[in-house]
């Protein structure tokens, strides 16, 4: 993988430059003679994806690649360089990547340069597999191989993420707590005045109750024993469509965080399928991930799990309302994210998750 590191003063998008990804599409090697922008891809609310068709002349090499780039909303770039949003996502493929098992894009190339606000990732292109869909529920069979790749993530660094790799997720942990705490009710009115005919009262009730005691629960979430997704949702995955795919992928590496393993499933099951689902899968999905850390020496027990999994439910309260905030507004975006705030804060009321963060 090449990583490169520059300094500029003006936001620019190298990434979209045809001669950069050239010059950066390397494989065993080789580099193509040229590229070309063949239309941006996927649904990113927070960054873009664009794909490039590559010329390889006499040699051999993949015939497209899809590279990661920052958003064009000012806003939002600039934000998401703030929070470290962006930082998050180079550094898993700089330096996560190689210690899991999680199945995710090979990157070819990162470039990170905060000071020009700028990033650009280059990735093989997962043409034979097709995005996942918030608006349309997973099968049971796609959600099984979802909860096998959180453990695919999960296990090989349960209890060890003291080392370097992942100090950009571990330093000022602490901050973010209080940062939270302080930032997320000035949220609200945005939230309230874009979503809030579409929200359910309780659970609007619950949304203001929760970002009162926000930094609270982030201390008890963020205890650092693994990787957390973040956004461990069907947008973000990948199903193979076509032969030689893998059956499932992950991407979108934006909010990756260390803390309770177990808040990826929870995060998972209350934003992908209806409540009246969860409520019969939710268990058997819980034991299929306790089974699988299992089969990796992972000992966790099922009554640990589900205290977890319960303050796990309001991580995607917090998610969609810094996103309804942070990220550009679109009309699926406002309708995704009215999804996720009803059924997580249907999750967090059906597993009474405020009494149990307030007895913490």
């Amino acid at each position: 993988m090449t990583s490169t590191d520059t300094e500029g003063s003006e936001p620019g998008t190298v990434g979209l430059d045809p001669e950069w990804i050239a010059a950066n599409s390397t494989v065993d090697g080789r580099t193509p003679v040229r590229a070309e922008f063949a239309g941006f891809v996927g649904t990113g609310q927070m960054s873009r994806n664009a794909r490039f068709t590559l010329d390889w002349g006499s040699a051999a090499g993949p015939s497209s690649v899809v590279v990661k780039v920052p958003s064009d909303d000012p806003g939002t770039r600039a934000l998401s360089f703030e929070h470290g949003a962006y930082a998050n996502e180079c550094e898993f493929y700089r330096s996560v990547a190689p210690l899991v098992d999680v199945v995710a894009p090979a990157a070819l190339a990162v470039h990170f340069d905060a000071t020009a606000l700028d990033f650009a990732i280059v990735l093989e292109d997962l043409s034979g597999s097709e995005q996942g869909d918030q608006f349309t529920e997973p099968t049971d069979d796609q959600l099984v191989l979802a909860v096998e790749q959180a453990v695919a993530l999960q296990a090989p660094v349960w209890g060890a993420t003291d080392g370097p790799a992942f100090a950009v997720y571990r330093d000022g942990a602490a901050e973010r707590g209080t940062n939270l705490q302080a930032l997320l009710p000035m949220f609200l009115p945005a939230v309230f005045e874009r979503l809030g005919d579409g929200l359910d009262a309780d659970v609007s009730e619950l949304i203001v109750a929760f970002v009162d005691q926000v930094g609270s629960w982030h201390d008890l979430q963020s205890r650092q024993i693994t990787l957390v997704h973040g956004d461990f949702r069907p947008d973000n995955f990948m199903f193979g469509a076509e032969e030689g795919a893998p059956a499932m992928s992950v991407v979108d590496w934006q909010t990756l965080a260390l803390g309770l393993g177990v808040t990826d499933i929870a995060y998972l099951l209350g934003a992908a399928v209806a409540p009246e689902r969860r409520r019969e899968i939710e268990h058997d999905m819980l034991g299929r991930y306790v089974d699988g850390l299992g089969r990796r020496g992972i000992d966790y027990a099922m009554d640990e799990c589900l205290a977890d999994y319960a303050l796990g439910s309001l991580h995607g309260v917090l998610v969609a309302v810094t996103a309804t905030t942070v990220a550009a507004q679109t009309e699926r975006g406002d309708a995704l994210f009215t999804l996720m705030l009803n059924r997580h804060g249907r999750h967090g009321l059906d597993l009474d998750a405020l009494s149990r963060l307030r007895a913490s």
